[in-house]
Formats: C-alpha cells, structure tokens, sequence
C-alpha cells in the first residue's frame, strides 16, 4: 500500500479512535458534572500533576524510539527489553505515590482526601505500561484499526461504570474508578489483539540504542508535563479545589480537541515520517498538509466555543460551572494558535534530531510558559492563567516554526498564509452570530441551536465555495466518493 494511502488510512481509524472515545468521554463528563461538583473536578486536577510527573518518567521515552529506530535495525530484545524497563519502572513509582508523593500531595494542597485516593488514581500508570509496547508495535506496522476499538471499547466501560458509581453517589471517587476500568480494558484488548508476549530478557546493548533517542524524548516530555501543568498546580493551591475544577473544565473543553487530533496526526504521522525522514521536501509537502487539515478542522470548532461557551456551559454543566466560561473563552483562543501548525516536535524527532525538540521544550518552558501562567495566576486568578497559556501559545509558535524552517524549509508565513481564508471565514461567521443575539436576544437553549446551525452552514459553505480542491482529494484518496457519495447521488438522480 502506498505510503499515502497508509498515512489516510491511519488517519481515518486513528480519527475513529479519538474522537469517537472523546465523544464518548465528553458525554460522560457532561453526565458526571451535572452529578457531581467543581470541587470533585479539582480534587483529581491536583493528584494528576503528581501522579502524571512519574506517569511521564516511567515511559522513558521507549516507545518513541521503538517506533522511530528503522525496522531492520529492531529485534525482540528491543521490544522485551523496554518491557521489561518500562514495567519495573513503573511499579517503583507506584510505590513511591503510595508511601511519599500522596502525603506531599495531601500535605501541599491541605487536603486530606488526596492521601486515600491518589493509590486508587495510580494504577493506570501500571496498566498503561503493559500495553505501551503492544501498542507501539501496532502503531509500527500502521495498523491502528484494533486501537480505534480498544479506546472506544475502553472508554465506554469506565464510562458507564463511573456514571452508574457517580448515581450512587461515590463523588470524586467515581471519577477515580473511571480512569482505572479505562487503563485495565484497554490492556486487555491490546494484548489480545498484539498476540505478543515478553521474553525473559534485558538487553543492555538494546537498552543504550533506545534510551539514546528516548532520554532526549524524555526530557522534553518532563518540560511538556510542566508546561500542561503548571497552571494546574498554581491555581489548586493559590485558589483552591473549585477554582482549578471549573479551570479544569475549560481546558478539557478545548485541549480534548486539539490534544485528539494532535494524537491522530502524531500516531500516524510519527511512523510515516521517520519512513521518509531522507527526503525534506517530502516531510515538507506532508506536513503543510497535515497543517491545513489542522486549521480546516481546529478553526471552527474553536469559534463554536468562544461564541457558545456561556449557554455550552449553563445547558450543559450548570450554574455551579459558570467560572469556567471566560477561561474557555481565552483558551479556545489559544487553541486556534495551535491548529495553525502541524506538530512540529513530530518533525524534529521524525529526522533524528530529538535534541532539538528537547532543548527547545526546556527553553520555552522555562522562558514562556512558567513566567506567563505565574504571573497571570497570581494577578487574575484562573482567568489570569488563562491569559498566561494564550501569551506562552504565540511565543512558542514562532519559536518551533523558526526551527521547523530550518530543518525542511517551511517558514511561518506559509502556514499563516495557509490560514487567512478559514480565519477570515470564522470571523465574518461570529460576527454575524453575534449581529443576530444583538438583534434579537434569546435564551441559552436557542443561541446554542441558532448559533451551532450558523457556525456549521456557513462553514460548510466557505469548504464548498473555497476548499473544494482539497475535499475532492480528501473524498477521492479516501475512496469516499466512489464508495458513498456517486451510489447515493446514482440512486437520486435515477
């Protein structure tokens, strides 16, 4: 199968897999908010900054350099042997959660709870390493059909689970047991779609040749996990448990979009790369590509949220969630910075050039990010940091895409350039959205269904009018057109 071919195909499976398991876990947290409380929200918010730092450190950046070392150069001590590190790594970190890190946890937000829940919280980062090097060897081969399923098998278990306990009311608790009935199901399938066992095996020449590209994978990951987190652990302790659940909300809101299709692209387009990662200006065409794919999609979705977050948040959540409206408000901006560009540490790791992603995360980390969320949290609260994530999105756009350039040629202006029409296309739609709540104002029931029917017509009008080209590729490589639309517009016209 053409290599092209392969990257649509995994997109389509890979975009089955999010965003169907993020539909599915958005329903279920709508059901859970309305059951439980931004205080039970905030209580999960601070133990996962806790328990996420040794998540992040157990991975050791192994799977990155499974899938990124060219296949005549793996063998299975390569795959037993970062088994094996992972799994031995992660069972001393959940040790360390149960006797040290959950008292400092209860002990730096002074609340209590966090001591008996956080050993409940951490299980996953066990039953998540069981199943990385499963899932890698999938994601290898391109195949992403049997992980679609496993994440919306997965999801809809803990779902379903979770809400029945939230019914019952178990509060933060049933948020916990969500994660945990996710992580052990999605285990289970991927080992029985894998049918690949360990062997009793650690390799130490294995070792050095993975954890030369996965430390550098892995110290960017440690500044990553700051960069997502810091907003998390100044506003849980400078505002408390309420304050970081409705912030919470607000970034679940916008990140589950992005981080989604971010994990759809990075899944197939990691392997895919580094297949080519010899030919810059194939990586180059790939990645405008990808980029405007980013834009079509992230662009209106993110309208739909600055428009509609006040009536998205009282229909959807309730009253007791209204803080979270400007906060979503600012981080669906930032959002939009972010669907300007296709990931560009993908193309930095894709060439071999993962110090370069590292250095670049710790310096915009520490330079961007940590400065900006602080001082807006400690001026304006969860607003603030809101602010602080919107000013660290444009620094660090300019600052990878100035790298980016360097490695396969693609300057900032040509996304830039890529975006104007759907950004012009997104303005003149709120404006007229806008222009009508003006003119004649309603309740919150109908802005979301005027405004959701506005933003989707008059986009869907812009692709049609502006976009065609692209969606007739799009239909054609995908074979949706020969397959759905001609036997439909067959039987219509006949």
């Amino acid at each position: 199968m053409r290599l092209q071919n392969r990257i649509v195909s995994g997109i389509g499976w890979t975009s089955l897999a999010s965003f169907g398991s993020q539909g599915l876990r958005l329903l279920f947290k709508l059901l859970l908010a309305k059951l439980l409380l931004p205080e039970d929200y905030g209580i999960i918010g601070m133990a996962a900054v806790f328990i996420g730092f040794i998540e992040v450190v157990s991975e050791m950046g192994m799977v990155s350099a499974l899938i990124q070392r060219p296949k005549n150069q793996l063998n299975r001590q390569h795959y037993s042997t970062a088994f094996w590190l992972n799994l031995a790594i992660a069972i001393l970190g959940y040790a360390l959660i149960v006797t040290a890190v959950s008292p400092i946890a209860a002990w730096f937000y002074s609340e209590p709870i966090l001591n008996e829940i956080m050993p409940l919280l951490a299980l996953p980062l066990i039953f998540n390493t069981l199943y990385a090097i499963p899932k890698a060897r999938l994601s290898k081969e391109l195949k992403f059909k049997p992980q679609a399923f496993a994440e919306i098998a997965s999801v809809l278990a803990g779902g379903i689970i979770a809400t029945f306990l939230a019914f019952q009311d178990w509060g933060v608790w049933a948020l916990a047991a969500n994660g945990v009935i996710v992580s052990l199901v999605s285990a289970a399938i991927y080992w029985l779609y894998s049918r690949w066992l360990p062997q009793l095996i650690f390799s130490k020449q294995a070792y050095h040749q993975l954890f030369d590209f996965g430390s550098k994978v892995l110290i960017e990951r440690i500044f990553h996990f700051f960069t997502l987190n810091v907003d998390y652990l100044l506003i849980g302790k400078l505002i408390g448990g309420a304050a970081l659940g409705s912030y919470t909300l607000g970034f679940l809101l916008t990140n589950t979009v992005v981080k989604q299709l971010t994990n759809v692209i990075n899944r197939v387009m990691f392997p895919a790369y580094s297949s080519i990662q010899k030919s810059k200006e194939a990586i180059a065409k790939y990645f405008l590509s990808i980029s405007k794919m980013n834009q079509l999609l992230v662009f209106p979705l993110m309208l739909g949220l600055i428009l509609l977050a006040k009536p998205i948040i009282r229909v959807g959540f309730g009253t007791q969630w209204m803080m979270a409206v400007l906060p979503l408000q600012i981080l669906a901006l930032a959002t939009i910075l972010n669907g300007l560009s296709a990931n560009a540490s993908i193309i930095m790791r894709s060439v071999g050039r993962s110090d370069l992603s590292m250095k670049l995360s710790i310096s915009s980390t520490l330079l961007s990010t940590i400065p900006a969320v602080t001082i807006g949290a400690l001026l304006y609260g969860i607003n603030g940091a809101a602010l602080g994530i919107l000013v660290d999105r444009t620094f660090r756009f300019f600052w990878y895409q100035r790298v980016v350039h360097q490695l396969i040629g693609v300057h900032y202006s040509s996304l830039l350039k890529l975006a104007w029409k759907p950004l012009v296309a997104c303005l003149l739609i709120g404006a007229s959205v806008k222009l009508l709540y003006f003119i004649h104002p309603v309740s919150y029931w109908p802005q979301l269904l005027i405004g959701g029917v506005m933003i989707s017509t008059g986009y869907l009008w812009y692709l049609l009018s502006f976009e065609r080209k692209l969606l007739d590729k799009v239909l054609v490589v995908t074979k949706i057109q020969d397959k759905v639309l001609s036997p439909v517009s067959k039987y219509i016209n006949s």
